[in-house]
């Protein structure tokens, strides 16, 4: 991380300023060395990312799953880019690449709050001039990211989202898609973050939506059987679930539900057998623009994380209900995504 950036940081959960002693740097970029608190409290760079996650989070089973995750799928960022990227910008209301260069334009500094394999910090940072923190609890998904994306504006720090090491009312935009339902207290996680964002600031959140009945109940049944087992182990139990979404998928079949049947919570329409599958009864993701190793990662990280809340529409717009202005809204069978502006 360049030194300039590293010295924006403060003592997570105060507004005191850290000491920067370096060890090894590469011009600008400071590669070896720690960050210290007046009591004498250290945290280390390494790789030239800062590390402020304590000891204990980082055994948390859903940190675990996550860095093995990104530790294996070392191109699901490349793979999966496109995809994910188009679904981003229609969720937010920015519809294209010069809707979000637009919206970015005049903004000089970015939080991406969970940042995976980068690939929203790498989009943020391509379609404006501000200069973007990439913040991850998982070391591994860092890791990778720094290694692949060379853009000099996204530094990289390993940090946790209650506890993130910057200034209250620091930043112009706070992404955190995907990522805040995967918290031990999403509630908590939003207002540690909305605190770093200044007055008329926009965040932009989402969370994953509650299902159907069917669906509520198997998430949990199958999350409760494998959330013990290694990655690997949980990577082998899911490919029977990839498998048949597949097969779901090629079979090509239009179901038309008649009626609604609420006590199920399904509703009426034609809708592909897989995604009836799919939607009300268990996940079986299946798309054919992925191969089948990306497929099973994306079925494998819904079971296997031990945290993961989903929400109604109403819980989740209880969270914009005082001090903010909602700027697009967006609910779809997965999640649901908003954008809103600190007020």
């Amino acid at each position: 991380m360049k030194e300039s950036a590293l010295k924006q940081l403060v003592c997570p959960g105060s507004p005191e300023a850290l000491e920067l002693r370096v060890a090894r740097r590469d011009g600008a970029e400071v590669l070896e060395g720690e960050l210290r608190a007046s009591n004498g409290t250290s945290f280390s760079i390494r790789c030239g990312i800062p590390s402020f996650v304590p000891a204990e989070m980082k055994t948390d089973q859903t940190v675990r799953s996550f860095a093995q995750k990104w530790a294996k799928h070392r191109y699901y960022r490349e793979h999966t880019h496109r995809f994910y990227t188009d679904w981003y910008l229609q969720r937010y209301g920015f519809f294209d690449a010069d809707g979000l260069r637009s919206f970015l334009s005049g903004k000089s500094v970015i939080l991406d709050a969970g940042t995976g394999a980068g690939r929203d910090a790498l989009n943020l940072a391509e379609h404006s001039t501000a200069d973007v923190f990439a913040v991850d609890t998982a070391w591994e998904a860092l890791e990778v990211a720094a290694r692949e994306l060379r853009e000099h504006r996204i530094s990289f720090v390993h940090a946790d989202l209650h506890h993130t090491p910057f200034p209250d009312e620091f930043f112009d935009l706070i992404n955190c898609d995907q990522v805040i339902h995967h918290t031990p207290n999403p509630k908590e996680a939003f207002d540690a973050l909305a605190r770093k964002l200044k007055t008329g600031g926009e965040i932009c959140c989402y969370v994953y939506k509650k299902k159907a009945v069917i669906r509520e109940f198997t998430d949990d049944y199958v999350r409760e059987r494998i959330s013990d087992l290694s990655v690997d182990e949980a990577l082998k139990v899911c490919e029977s679930i990839t498998k048949l979404g597949r097969t779901l998928a090629h079979l090509n079949v239009t179901v038309d539900v008649e009626e609604d049947i609420p006590v199920l919570g399904i509703t009426k329409g034609k809708v592909d057998l897989q995604r009836l599958f799919h939607w009300n009864v268990f996940k079986c993701f299946w798309n054919d623009e992925f191969d089948f190793f990306t497929n099973n990662i994306v079925n494998m990280d819904w079971y296997h994380p031990v945290h993961c809340h989903r929400f109604t529409p109403e819980a989740f717009r209880e969270w914009f209900r005082n001090g903010w202005d909602i700027q697009a809204w967006d609910v779809q069978d997965a999640g649901i995504s908003c954008r809103a502006r600190k007020v």
